[in-house]
């Protein structure tokens, strides 16, 4: 929604601006189940309604078959708006800010901190003043942790098994996820930087109708067709212990979900705690049954 405000000042000066006061952050697609974990939307975690950012369940998190989208890091400048062409007029003048002309002091003025990343996505934040005025509003660090929050892209877990393909009974699968990768964003404001970094801390798998799950707390281990069985160890696996022949369309409806710790550090010694986030894929898995079994419990 964008709104249009005009403020008289004291002295009869006026400012338009025009705002963007819903963030323009929201991405189509749902989520539930999974995806339920992401609650960081319009200032929830402050308590105070004061936060820039809408990182709600569903609008931001995408559908379960396509990756979070997110944006780059954001830097904030504060801004007026010409008044006559309704247009942007740049940075502020702080030095012209504390010494105003006389006829203006006194007036009160609102300014704007508009926020843009590689994607020209922005955000906004009006503060009203009263010329003369020192220094530019303080920036509260959590405010822009919560920003760079909602820039962060989540991306599907990368999951993949060894053997590729049809599994078999009663032989070891790995399992492992190719993209664990931290995930930092960014948020800068009069002096003031915030980072946030989401950590993969675990990959659980569930094995559809077989109705068992395995949790690993590490990338897993890709296994290497060059190199001997007996040279690998594998820190995450799974064994199926029934053909997947009777399930709809012959396969284990396997669900893979990356979990990630989501903190936040500032360059003026704040930090916190932004809880954590799941992403989830689903992997048709075949299982079959056969009468050879291998030697290391793993086919290439």
């Amino acid at each position: 929604m964008l709104t249009r405000m005009a403020v008289l000042g004291a002295a009869g000066l006026a400012l338009a601006l025009v705002v963007n006061v819903s963030a323009v952050m929201a991405q189509e697609g749902g989520g539930s189940g999974a995806y339920g974990d992401d609650q960081q939307a319009g200032g929830s975690l402050l308590g105070d309604g004061t936060s820039e950012v809408w990182a709600e369940d569903g609008s931001d998190l995408g559908s379960e078959d396509q990756a979070r989208p997110g944006g780059g890091n954001l830097d904030c400048v504060w801004m007026g708006m010409d008044p006559e062409t309704e247009s942007a007029a740049g940075p502020i003048d702080w030095n012209y800010m504390r010494n105003p002309p006389p006829e203006v002091v006194g007036a009160v003025v609102t300014i704007i901190r508009s926020c843009a990343d590689a994607n020209g996505m922005y955000v906004s934040e009006m503060v009203t003043l009263t010329l003369p005025t020192a220094e530019p509003p303080t920036v509260d660090p959590e405010d822009l942790a919560l920003m760079a929050r909602a820039q962060l892209p989540l991306p599907l877990p990368e999951a993949q098994m060894s053997p590729p393909g049809e599994q078999t009974v009663n032989l070891e699968t790995w399992l492992w996820v190719e993209n664990w990768d931290d995930q930092t964003r960014t948020a800068t404001a009069g002096g003031v930087t915030a980072t946030v970094r989401a950590a993969p801390v675990r990959q659980t798998w569930t094995f559809g109708a077989a109705g068992e799950q395995k949790t690993c707390h590490d990338a897993g281990r890709a296994y290497d067709l060059d190199r001997p069985p007996s040279e690998q160890r594998t820190t995450c696996s799974y064994t199926f212990r029934r053909s997947s022949a009777g399930e709809p369309d012959g396969a284990f409806q396997v669900e893979v979900t990356m979990t990630w710790a989501i903190t936040w550090t500032s360059n003026v010694g704040a930090s916190g705690d932004l809880g954590v986030v799941s992403r989830t894929v689903t992997i048709p898995t075949r299982v079959a049954e056969h009468q050879a079994v291998g030697e290391s419990g793993v086919r290439g």
